[in-house]
């Protein structure tokens, strides 16, 4: 339930606050710092916020006893305000830098103003990751724990069309006849994440979110083009790429489907999209095959 609350602890104590200790004095140093932690920030964070909507429905389903349990021990707050305390923090370095930012300008020191408005963007930055993760948090119905799949590293809407075959491995979606769905697609470090959307009318610009499927990079292979339509990409299951290859006929597509292995088909809204996608999957897939490349030559040679 408390995420990884005593790595932020730690991060801040032995990392960021001594930095800022020195950089106290020198606005550039300033800068430097919170370019240079943006990702930490955002890395870790995120992790803590995706995991602290799951904290919040543990809370809310025993709230009685956390209530009780803030009354016995005379706690000013409950076990719930206490965890949204390492989110706030980040709402006090953007109202610390920006005032600083505000203080210099006013004061003539118009270089170092704006070197503590790009520190302040770069928490601003990491301060609308975080949100993100928060959103993503909510998902419904995810099996995965989302706080343990990498950094997101990148999401957006797309249009898929509903189950034309069913596979022992998680469900296929392919381009049928049915209408297209309105869903939100997210690349983590480790995974790729389908979900389904509906409206939020309490928050607009973040839809309700309903697991749909995943599957795992280290098990990607992507196809940029389907037939003529140059706004779709599929995701291929590694291990059914040479059925796809061997076994390509004039068949149904539902029987194609099933025998190529597509975990799914997307739709995007310009071509460009969809090679901004196409490109961010390769390049993770890449990288983590690099990686194991990596590691077992390393085992090779200890052996």
């Amino acid at each position: 339930m408390l995420g990884n609350m005593e790595d932020i602890k730690d991060y801040h104590t032995k990392v960021l606050l001594p930095k800022m200790e020195e950089a106290v004095e020198d606005a550039k140093m300033m800068r430097t710092l919170f370019l240079s932690e943006q990702p930490n920030l955002s890395r870790k964070y995120g992790r803590y916020c995706i995991n602290n909507t799951r904290s919040s429905i543990i809370i809310n389903q025993n709230i009685k006893f956390f209530s009780l349990y803030q009354f016995n021990k005379g706690l000013k707050l409950r076990v719930d305000g206490m965890l949204i305390k390492p989110i706030q923090r980040l709402t006090r370095y953007h109202m610390f830098l920006s005032s600083i930012s505000k203080t210099c300008k006013e004061l003539g020191f118009v270089k170092a103003s704006t070197d503590f408005a790009s520190a302040c963007d770069s928490i601003l930055s990491a301060a609308s990751h975080t949100n993100t993760m928060m959103w993503i948090g909510k998902m419904e119905n995810c099996p995965l724990d989302l706080s343990g799949q990498g950094q997101l590293l990148k999401h957006g809407q797309v249009l898929t069309r509903s189950l034309a075959g069913s596979a022992k491995k998680g469900k296929k979606w392919s381009t049928s006849l049915q209408k297209p769905s309105s869903c939100h697609l997210f690349l983590f470090q480790q995974t790729v994440v389908l979900c389904r959307t509906s409206e939020n009318c309490e928050e607009q610009n973040n839809p309700h979110l309903y697991y749909a499927g995943h599957i795992s990079v280290n098990q990607v292979r992507v196809r940029d083009t389907v037939g003529e339509d140059q706004n779709t990409f599929e995701i291929h299951k590694l291990e059914h790429v040479k059925v796809a290859v061997m076994e390509e006929t004039n068949t149904s597509k539902s029987k194609s489907d099933t025998k190529s292995g597509v975990i799914m088909r997307l739709e995007c809204q310009s071509e460009e999209n969809k090679d901004d996608w196409v490109r961010a999957i390769n390049n993770e897939v890449k990288q983590l095959r690099s990686m194991a490349k990596t590691l077992s030559s390393q085992f090779i040679m200890i052996i």
